[in-house]
């Protein structure tokens, strides 16, 4: 019904709309308990399982809270400096800064936001070289209990991260210590999830939703309802396949 409004009244049904379920919800989770407790955490996952969707999503609604959001590419430790203060909108002139120079200006922003205990969202930091991960223990340090940190990417960071203290790589370690040696885990598209965002995006017949589900080969997942009780649920973990199959069918409805 309120698509019909929407339409009415000039909405582009075509633009792809997110729908809160149970992985957006537990993003955001994460994202305020961070910000709430000034805490450096990670977010490793398959690709596709829906990361990036709700950290932007975050980012956009709590921009004017102190929440920034970069999305890397392979980048070394000035290349990723370089482009964070263009993100943070520092200036850092035409004049050659020296590596440590821009780091201390990204340390100087978020310290100079600290009573509104600012956040900074890095996806996709498995591409960063050791370089620039390394550089997030120097962050650390400089701004401990001042601003948080969500790193996230896919699986390949945690292993990245384990393999590098295992053969006692150099600041791998400090690393994982300072994001508390542990790495996030997400559910993906449950049922209920697959149908709320079918219906955001304009598909509402029940048999329909059930038959993307269906399609998609749904797996078996164990999750936590309570804190002594696990349940196993169908689940879809890659959520970009999710999106083709529902741009597919409404281009048929279409």
């Amino acid at each position: 019904l309120w698509i019909k409004v929407g339409k009415a009244t000039g909405y582009d049904d075509s633009e792809w709309q997110i729908a809160e379920t149970i992985n957006y919800k537990s993003v955001t989770k994460i994202c305020n308990d961070a910000k709430r407790y000034n805490l450096f955490m990670i977010i490793s996952d398959k690709a596709g399982i829906g990361k990036s969707a709700p950290l932007k999503s975050y980012s956009q609604i709590n921009g004017e809270n102190g929440v920034f959001y970069i999305r890397c590419r392979e980048w070394a430790k000035r290349e990723f400096l370089t482009e964070l203060c263009t993100t943070l909108g520092i200036d850092i002139g035409k004049s050659y800064l020296h590596i440590d120079k821009l780091g201390m200006k990204v340390v100087e922003f978020f310290n100079k936001r600290s009573s509104i205990k600012p956040q900074l969202i890095v996806d996709e930091a498995d591409k960063l070289k050791d370089s620039a991960l390394r550089w997030f223990i120097h962050l650390f340090n400089e701004c401990e209990d001042e601003m948080s940190l969500i790193l996230a990417g896919t699986p390949h960071l945690e292993q990245r991260i384990k393999r590098g203290v295992k053969l006692k790589k150099l600041g791998f370690d400090e690393l994982d210590s300072r994001f508390g040696r542990a790495f996030i885990t997400l559910i993906g598209a449950t049922s209920d999830c697959a149908k709320k965002i079918c219906i955001a995006n304009g598909i509402t017949d029940e048999k329909l939703i059930k038959s993307i589900f269906k399609d998609l080969k749904p797996t078996f997942k164990e999750i936590e309802i309570s804190k002594n009780e696990v349940t196993q649920v169908k689940v879809v973990d890659d959520l970009r396949r999710l999106k083709r199959v529902v741009i597919r069918e409404k281009i048929k409805i279409s």
